[in-house]
């Protein structure tokens, strides 16, 4: 029937949306991102010898982030442009995270960091013409990639050790589920893929070892395969390399982070 074929094209396009960034590209932003970090260490690591008012030989930072993220990718031209506003809604959304870091220095250190990314959209009675036959649908999609993150960090400490400029750089393992809902049934697409995660936060402390700040994170990744589960059978689906779905997306966070500190 036109619903059942109409309802099958919407789940697969949701699942294959492409954006293509070539291996050069993508070379040549992790070459760039770790020349700044390791500069900012070895410039910092040069300047004149400041008085380090914690008189600390290292230090372990715990915090947590929030705010709205932007998937990278845009929904294909080809759709119509209901169906195109709908996907392109989903977009933005919102995600939190948890970091924990280790300094062996002021300048350079190691950690980890797990973030949650969702978006949600419903849409009733969307207009679509399907050949001869005008349909009313309603679309729903909720979209939730959890990541989790291996991290290098180079830290930039300014005015005596109260406002700190810190880059970060290291592989990512995401985590996607979309389960979407059309013509009244249920379908969830799944997969996982390797990426690479990027951040800079600037913060300032505001109490002792208590500093607030500002972050942005660039999350790379794109699913090469998926399985989607209509909840009675599960089928993997194997994309061809120009169809793999982009999930990239920008990050916007506020974060708090508490420092503990080993006096030497």
């Amino acid at each position: 029937t036109n619903y059942f074929l109409l309802y099958t094209v919407i789940l697969i396009i949701s699942s294959k949306i492409h954006f293509s960034t070539t291996g050069l590209q993508m070379r040549q932003l992790t070459l760039i991102y770790t020349l700044i970090i390791f500069l900012t260490g070895y410039v910092s690591a040069q300047q004149k010898s400041v008085v380090n008012k914690y008189n600390s030989k290292g230090s372990i930072w715990m915090g947590a982030v929030a705010g709205p993220s932007l998937l990278i990718e845009k929904a294909p031209d080809s759709l119509v442009p209901q169906i195109q506003d709908y996907f392109n809604s989903l977009r933005s959304g919102w995600h939190y995270g948890f970091e924990t870091e280790y300094f062996f220095n002021k300048y350079i250190g190691l950690g980890v960091k797990y973030n949650r990314f969702s978006s949600k959209q419903d849409a009733d009675s969307i207009v679509v013409k399907f050949f001869s036959t005008i349909l009313y649908i309603d679309l729903s999609n909720e979209i939730n990639v959890h990541t989790l993150s291996p991290m290098v960090y180079g830290r930039l400490p300014l005015l005596n050790d109260r406002l700190s400029i810190t880059g970060g750089i290291g592989p990512a393992w995401l985590l996607y589920r979309n389960i979407g809902k059309a013509v009244g049934d249920t379908a969830m697409f799944k997969g996982s893929s390797p990426g690479l995660s990027t951040s800079l936060f600037i913060g300032y402390e505001v109490f002792p070892n208590l500093n607030i700040g500002l972050q942005t994170s660039y999350i790379h990744a794109f699913l090469k395969e998926f399985t989607s589960d209509n909840g009675t059978t599960e089928e993997v689906i194997k994309l061809e390399e120009e169809n793999y779905q982009n999930i990239s997306r920008l990050d916007f966070s506020f974060g708090v982070f508490y420092t503990l500190r080993w006096k030497k």
